[in-house]
This record gives C-alpha cells, structure tokens and sequence, in this order.
C-alpha cells in the first residue's frame, strides 16, 4: 500500500466514519435487502446504487465500501438473492430494470449514480436507457451489456426456458455439509479469491438441519426464454447519453471477447480503464477499481498504487 493510501485509511478511520449499516427496502410488496454506507450529516452526498452480478449479493460490494467513503452508498441484494425476497413470475432482465426504478424511488432517491458488475452492469444500460432522467452515470465492471444470440437461436432458447420451468426439482440446492464446502464449490465455478468468495458465501447460504443450502432463489439457474440480438444490445448502448465508465480485468471476461470492441464503440460518452486481475477484480483488487470510479466521478480521493 503506498503512503497516500495509508494515510487516507487512516482520515477515513478516524475523521470521515461514514456508518454501514443493514437496510431493508418495501418495493411493491417484497423486501429487498441491502448494505449502505453513508454520512448522515453529508445529506448532499452523491447516491450511488450498486447492482451485483449473477448468484452474488451485496456482499460482493464491501471490499470497495472503505475507498469510496464520499458517497450515500447502496449496495442491494436483487430479489431472489442474499436477503432480499424472490419474485413470483421469475427474473427476466426488463423485470429486474423495472424492480431497479423503484429500489431508487424506495430510497427517495431521484437521481443517483449505478455501479454494476457483470449482471448489474449488463442490467444497468437497460436500465439507463429506459429511465435516462433517474441516472446520472453508469460505472461498468466486468459488463457491457447483456448476454446476445443471433435471432435463429430464439426457438431453442424458448424450449430449453421451457423444460427447465417444467421441471424445477433439478435446480433444487445440494446440501453443503460445511459454509466452507460450498466456499470450494463457489471457487471452482468461478476464478476469485478465496476471501472474496467467502464474502458472497456468507451471504448466499442459510443453514439447514445437516449443512448449509444457497439461500437464492432456484429459478435464477433456469434458462432465459429470450436474449436480444446483438443489433439490440448495440441499440441500448447507442441510447445511452449519460457519462460511463467501464471497467475491464486483463484477465476477465470481456477482454477477448469479439463483440466488446463494437460495444465499446457504441457507446457515446464512455471511458474505458483495463486493469490486471480476473473478472471480480472489484472485490479481489478493490483500491485501483475504486480509484478508477472516483477519479471518473470526481470524488476523492483518487486512490493507486
């Protein structure tokens, strides 16, 4: 750690002391959970929302939470993951984006700055372009928008969404005999940290007689019924007029990816930082993540090394 970081830990410890603290939101009948972070006497701070990716939870934030002390922070649990309650007709994207509106407007917020990683950051475009006046900036980890399919794969996509909604049981979560068993099943899905992984365990398991289960909703494993095509994806981004910020891992998901250069393109006002480490670098590597966003949104400080 340098010597500018240390003595920012140091003023963030003993002067600034932004409280954290677990919140529960009321949105539409569901309880959606979350951690924030803020200043209750910076009533101006900027509010910024952040969105998890796939099977993670609010959890996947807290690495960040120490360098990123200007803001009135949100982290959430989507509904069906971590603490938050699942939802009855299942999680399609523009659902999730519609779910999003009213987490802002739950929090009396009316604008607020979005930081999304993989699934949160493929859900946040949509989410700018269909409420442009609520977001003030999109920061992108690890995302540019959604997942696409040429539109011939359609039939085959809708059968496969159909049989994995037809027979439900083989989502049903395994037994865990110990949280750190399902740690090593989180670590071979995924190239993280073991402490990060720890991290999204500890708030994605509930304990049951014998061992531990994921505490997230099984429909999340299904098949989407639908993708969009590529010409949409590049449409959304294209339609994206607020400042952005994405955010890549030498060693992540997008940096060989054929389409992320066209995405980049597309959209408008976008400024692009590729930094070493793997696809959750937010939470493996999190002060030059964070230097990165608040050196993109100008709030200090602006942290590396």
């Amino acid at each position: 750690m340098t010597q500018k970081s240390s003595d920012f830990i140091t003023l963030y410890k003993f002067v600034m002391r932004p409280r954290i603290e677990a919140i529960t939101l009321d949105v539409d009948g569901h309880a959606i959970a979350g951690i924030r972070q803020h200043d209750p006497a910076m009533s101006e701070a900027p509010k910024l929302l952040c969105i998890h990716g796939w099977l993670d939870n609010a959890n996947s934030f807290v690495p960040l939470m120490p360098y990123l002390p200007a803001f009135d922070l949100v982290a959430i649990d989507l509904p069906g993951c971590g603490f938050s309650d699942s939802l009855e007709h299942g999680y399609a994207l523009h659902d999730l984006c519609y779910q999003l509106t009213q987490i802002i407007s739950a929090l009396g917020w009316q604008q607020c700055h979005v930081l999304g990683h993989s699934l949160g950051g493929c859900m946040a475009p949509m989410l700018a372009a269909a409420s442009p006046n609520a977001i003030q900036t999109l920061s992108l980890i690890e995302a540019l928008g959604p997942m696409s399919e040429p539109a011939e794969k359609l039939p085959e996509r809708m059968a496969k969404a159909m049989s994995d909604k037809l027979d439900p049981s083989k989502f049903a979560s395994r037994l865990f005999n110990t949280k750190q068993a399902a740690i090593e099943a989180r670590l071979r899905a995924a190239k993280m940290a073991p402490s990060s992984a720890k991290l999204i365990i500890d708030r994605q398991v509930v304990e049951d007689e014998g061992g531990y289960r994921w505490r997230f909703d099984p429909r999340w494993r299904m098949a989407s019924s639908q993708y969009q095509t590529e010409e949409q994806v590049l449409s959304v981004l294209a339609a994206v007029q607020c400042p952005t910020l994405t955010v890549m891992a030498d060693d992540g998901l997008l940096h060989n990816r054929h389409e992320s250069k066209a995405r980049l393109a597309a959209l408008v006002n976008n400024h692009s930082v590729m930094l070493p480490g793997q696809h959750h670098l937010h939470m493996d590597t999190p002060e030059p993540v964070a230097a990165a966003i608040n050196g993109f949104l100008q709030t200090l400080p602006a942290l590396g090394g």
